[in-house]
This record gives C-alpha cells, structure tokens and sequence, in this order.
C-alpha cells in the first residue's frame, strides 16, 4: 500500500456517516423536542452528539486496525471489507448497548460506552478484514 487514503477515508468517515444518517431519521421519524424540551435547534444538537460518538467510533477502528496489524492477525481493510466493516460497527455499538446493563457511577458509564466501541470495532475487523 503506498497511501493511507484507501484504509483512512472509510474508516473515518464511514461510522459518521452512519450516525448521521440515524440522527437525521431520528428526528425525522420521532421528533427531537424529546432531548432538549424544544429550548434549542433540536436537530444541530443531535448532529453535534452523534458526530461525537462517530468520531470515536472511528477512532476505536483505527486503533483496532492499528492492534491488529501490528499483531499480524488482519491486514489494513481497503475497498469494499473497510466500507462495509465501518458502517456496520454503529449498529453493532448499539447491539451492545442495547444487551448490556445500565451503569451505576460515572467510571462504569464511561466503561459502558467506549467498551462495546472497541469490542464492536474488533469484531467488524476481524469479521470482515482480511488476513496478511
């Protein structure tokens, strides 16, 4: 591989893209007066949260392909596997959420939702990257 921009672009870009889209439903679909009582530009709120969470989802894929390839158990994903890889793992995050129990403090809240990003960004690689 002689660039980084066929392995960086759908990794970064694939998990907002999917949030995005999820938000935009979202509001669409339920209304978003629901998460901020209507004080603000409900729809600019919910963009700005879900490019949070996308943001670090793409950040836990590049650490996991970062982990994996010095570990030599997957190659870089390029083309259609990263494409694919990178826009399941928002639904694969809120699998986990869904199937895990409430935090109780404030560690555990944040255990709750960086640990199913890293688990979700692992599992799509190993599942769908390819071996060296």
């Amino acid at each position: 591989m002689t660039s980084l921009r066929p392995w960086l672009l759908p990794t970064l870009l694939g998990p907002l893209l999917v949030m995005w889209g999820l938000a935009t439903l979202g509001a669409i679909a339920l209304g978003t007066t629901a998460l901020t009582h209507g004080t603000v530009d409900d729809w600019a709120v919910l963009m700005l949260w879900s490019t949070f969470f996308g943001c670090t989802m793409g950040v836990a894929l590049v650490v996991s392909d970062v982990v994996l390839l010095v570990a030599k158990l997957r190659q870089l994903p390029t083309g259609g596997r990263a494409w694919l890889s990178s826009l399941l793992v928002p639904f694969f995050c809120y699998g986990l959420w869904v199937a895990l129990p409430p935090p109780s403090s404030a560690l555990m809240l944040l255990a709750w939702i960086l640990g199913p990003m890293g688990l979700a960004a692992v599992a799509s690689r190993l599942l769908f990257g390819a071996r060296p």
